[in-house]
C-alpha cells in the first residue's frame, strides 16, 4: 500500500556525536540516487552499440524548507564548519519505512520570493564520503 510523504525527516549526525538528532522539517527532497553512466564498449564488428555500467552520478542532494531565522543559523552554522557530517532521511517517524546515509558537505540559501507567498530556503548537501548514498538496513 502506497505512504504519504508526511513524517519524512532530515536528520544528522556530527563530528563527535554518537547519535542521530532531527536537523529540520523538510518541505521537499530530492530523488535518492540515480542511473549509472553508460561506457561505451562498442567495436567496429558489432552490429548494435554496446554498453557496461559505470559509476553512479550522485549530484548534490537538493531539499526546501520553510525559511525561519533560527533554522537558517543553524544550517549555516553547519555550512560554515566546513566538516563532512553524517546525514540520514528517515521515513516514518521512527524511519520505521526506510533510512537512506550519506556523508557530506552542507550549502544554504534563502530562495526566491513572490507577494503573499511563505518565504522558503533551499539547501544541498554533497556525497562526500566513502560510502555512497545507501540504504540502511535497521
Amino acid at each position: 500500500m502506497a505512504k504519504c510523504t508526511n513524517y519524512t525527516f532530515l536528520m544528522v549526525k556530527r563530528d563527535g556525536e554518537d547519535e542521530f538528532s532531527k536537523l529540520i522539517d523538510i518541505t521537499q527532497y530530492p530523488d535518492l540516487g540515480g542511473s549509472k553512466e553508460k561506457i561505451d564498449v562498442t567495436t567496429l564488428s558489432d552490429k548494435k552499440k554496446r554498453t557496461i555500467n559505470g559509476i553512479e552520478d550522485t549530484s548534490d542532494l537538493e531539499f526546501s524548507a520553510w525559511y525561519e531565522k533560527a533554522d537558517y543559523e543553524k544550517l549555516l552554522a553547519i555550512e560554515a564548519a566546513d566538516k563532512v557530517d553524517t546525514y540520514q532521511l528517515w521515513f516514518g517517524e521512527d524511519g520505521e519505512d526506510g533510512i537512506f546515509e550519506w556523508q557530506g558537505k552542507m550549502a544554504v540559501y534563502p530562495t526566491s520570493g513572490s507577494s503573499n507567498a511563505a518565504r522558503e530556503m533551499s539547501f544541498s548537501i554533497t556525497d562526500e564520503g566513502d560510502e555512497a548514498l545507501h540504504y540502511v538496513t535497521v
